[in-house]
């Protein structure tokens, strides 16, 4: 296997980065081996006691940028998700999940917190930071009494932007094992395996306790990986041709009149259906590497994403400078809950709603849970929607854009152009990637209001590519859902400040930079 190469441009970026210094860890155990039989263990005292103890265990998964339409159980492709579609087949799918922002850090941020993007802060007015001052659903596992333990292949979950509170274990994949291996292409001897990392603390962790264990799996993030085969690149692609289209095309510059052709972008899909499928192959070793502990009961499990990606769609690539339904459209699923009978959801529902449901399943507290509807179809008649719960997301511009202490220290030029970041220069007013975006969706209706101060209204049950305005034709409705949209922005965004933000590091700045985020 190997990365797909950089612009000149992003590859300038990696080396600045790779001349910071980092702390890496570098053990693993990079051979496969079969699972050896085993023979059942005496009970010891710390399983006789967490057998007294009937709270499951809590597994929350995050599968990096996976849009919900790349998972096979929701209907769009086949063969990617086995693992997870095994865990909707046993518990509850929710159809209509939705992301509270198209980036990695205030996404988490919502994720843990139970907050929306306007009340935690993170991502408006350049913060990039989670405040101690939040309660983060590991310190409520924590303070419970749990065991609480993290993996992450992601750098920006991590400690450099506060996103390890909570946890007694924390492991993250460093930026420079990431940087090497784009670099140079695959993961070199001593690079980070997260399930050889997990495995090692399972074996190590107390029995006598239940545990929470957060899993961040990284493949699907652009760039993305050129495998001997591949299922899902389309047949007429020429022999390498896949390995010169990932090459040819930064994702996070690829956008607006830089959009790929048709045909590319169809390659580029397969190519990230290919990693959707090697991140779910880890979750089922990760899954595995639980079953065989002989822990009492099963965990509860928890599988989402953080936020979709673009292929195409409104001029778009990635995840960046949008709040469309496919950077917020996330799939969700739970699985392990005993009370429960295989279900799907129809309702809407948020993301960050997990941390509340979570809790109630697991401990008993803040019931009812927000995400435990017995409805499948609950507010997703056509006709319901202005009486729906309204569903908030945001994305603002000022996270793109470099600190001015970062910007000294690279020795920006002083008269080159800062008003339109790199990522954008193919971009015009026209394509609505500019400024700060908030999107409401009171299902099946969406209206965006664009940095421009315009606004678009779609109709999600029959256009979820949002190709159709329907401000002409529904302008009563239009005008409703513009004004509740307006005020929610002039009292939760504008009037926002931010004084208290933590500084970001230049760790973190670095981190944000090598993925496209800082511009």
């Amino acid at each position: 296997m190997m990365r797909s190469a950089f612009s000149t441009t992003s590859l300038v970026s990696l080396v600045l980065c790779l001349s910071i210094s980092f702390a890496c860890s570098s053990e693993r155990d990079t051979t496969a081996s079969p699972r050896p039989a085993t023979s059942p263990a005496p009970k010891s005292a710390a399983f006789a006691a967490r057998e007294q103890d009937p709270r499951p265990s809590v597994v929350l998964v995050i599968l990096d940028t996976l849009r919900a339409d790349a998972v096979s159980s929701y209907g769009s492709v086949e063969g990617t998700t086995p693992t997870l579609d095994r865990l909707a087949s046993k518990g509850t799918r929710f159809t209509r999940a939705f992301a509270p922002a198209p980036w990695t850090i205030a996404s988490h941020v919502s994720l843990f917190s139970g907050l929306r993007v306007d009340e935690h802060g993170v991502g408006l007015a350049g913060a990039r930071v989670a405040p101690d001052s939040l309660q983060m659903l590991a310190e409520d596992f924590r303070e419970a009494g749990y065991v609480t333990a993290a993996f992450t292949e992601n750098t920006l979950v991590s400690t450099h932007f506060g996103l390890d509170q909570g946890f007694d274990h924390f492991e993250y994949k460093d930026l420079v094992e990431i940087l090497r291996a784009r670099v140079h292409g695959g993961e070199g001897p001593g690079a980070f395996d997260i399930v050889e990392r997990f495995k090692k603390w399972n074996q190590e962790r107390d029995r006598a306790k239940p545990y929470f264990v957060f899993v961040n799996l990284f493949d699907p993030h652009d760039p993305f990986t050129v495998r001997k085969t591949n299922r899902w690149v389309p047949e007429t692609a020429a022999p390498g041709e896949a390995g010169f289209i990932a090459s040819r095309y930064w994702i996070p510059e690829s956008l607006c009149d830089a959009l790929p052709g048709k045909e590319h972008i169809e390659i580029l899909r397969g190519l990230y259906h290919g990693d959707v499928a090697a991140a779910d192959r880890k979750l089922d070793s990760v899954l595995d590497v639980l079953a065989e502990s002989g822990d009492p009961g099963s965990p509860l499990v928890i599988a989402s994403s953080d936020h979709g990606e673009h292929f195409g769609e409104n001029g778009l690539m990635g995840h960046q400078f949008t709040v469309r339904h496919a950077a917020l459209h996330v799939p969700l699923i739970i699985s392990g809950r005993p009370d429960r009978a295989p279900t799907v959801i129809e309702a809407p529902v948020e993301l960050r709603h997990t941390r509340q449901s979570v809790l109630c399943w697991a401990l008993g507290e803040g019931c009812p849970a927000l995400l435990d509807t017995n409805s499948t179809n609950e507010n997703s008649e056509r006709g319901r929607d202005v009486g729906s719960p309204p569903i908030f997301s945001l994305y603002s511009d000022s996270v793109a854009e470099l600190p001015d202490w970062l910007i000294d220290q690279l020795d920006v030029p002083e008269d080159m152009d800062r008003s339109v970041p790199s990522a954008r220069r193919n971009c015009d007013d026209d394509d609505h990637v500019f400024g700060t975006m908030v999107s409401m969706v009171r299902y099946p209706m969406k209206m965006i209001v664009f940095g421009d101060d315009t606004s678009t209204l779609h109709d999600l049950s029959w256009d979820p590519k949002e190709r159709f305005d329907q401000s002409e034709k529904q302008p009563e409705l239009a005008a409703a859902l513009r004004r509740e949209l307006d005020e929610f922005v002039r009292t939760n965004v504008v009037e926002r400040t931010h004084e208290k933000t933590p500084m970001l590091s230049e760790e973190g700045a670095r981190a944000l930079e090598s993925l496209g985020y800082l511009q």
